[in-house]
């Protein structure tokens, strides 16, 4: 991708990129919901099979790892974006996979620059902020004239683009991988 930051037809064709690469590549969904009935303990547990979960599939040959949070509802509870993605960030570290995948994380959680400077920080390579490009969606459907809902995504993608580019500057990094 040319910058971190995936609108819904880009994250599209990373969740299908075996289709475009001719299996080359290949992505695998996690989803970092578990039950609300587990508990405060139930958090401890999820992120263990997260891991062992991310582990299989990086050793099954995905090479794309997609963290998602949108399964969320009355029964499923998430953990945060952050705390999944940091965990298995480490737990690929220390098995010596982490550079055999890449990891993408689609979150509601995400709306502004230090959060988007925060994920590329613990190891995300991309991040698709749906629950703030569906509410773009939305207000602009609703509001009259001005710019349509596209547009208004299109913007966002590029403001939160600069922003990681002065948060990184601001710390001497001229990439987004050197960031990551």
């Amino acid at each position: 991708v040319s910058q971190p930051v995936l609108d819904f037809h880009q994250m599209e064709k990373i969740r299908n990129i075996d289709r475009y690469t001719e299996g080359k590549f290949k992505s695998y969904q996690i989803d970092l919901c578990y039950p609300v009935a587990w508990g405060k303990h139930g958090i401890e547990a999820r992120l263990a099979s997260l891991c062992a979960q991310a582990e299989d599939a990086v050793r099954s040959g995905y090479s794309i790892l997609i963290l998602s949070d949108l399964k969320v509802d009355r029964e499923q509870v998430a953990i945060p974006a952050l705390l999944g993605l940091s965990a298995i960030h480490q737990h690929l570290t220390n098995k010596g996979l982490r550079t055999s995948a890449g990891l993408v994380v689609e979150t509601g959680s995400a709306r502004e620059v230090h959060h988007f400077a925060l994920l590329g920080g613990y190891g995300a390579e991309a991040i698709h902020p749906c629950v703030a490009m569906e509410t773009l969606l939305t207000l602009h459907a609703a509001a009259p004239g001005g710019i349509d809902g596209h547009k208004a995504i299109k913007n966002y993608v590029k403001a939160i683009g600069k922003g990681l580019r002065k948060v990184m500057s601001k710390m001497g990094i001229s990439t987004y991988q050197s960031y990551c």
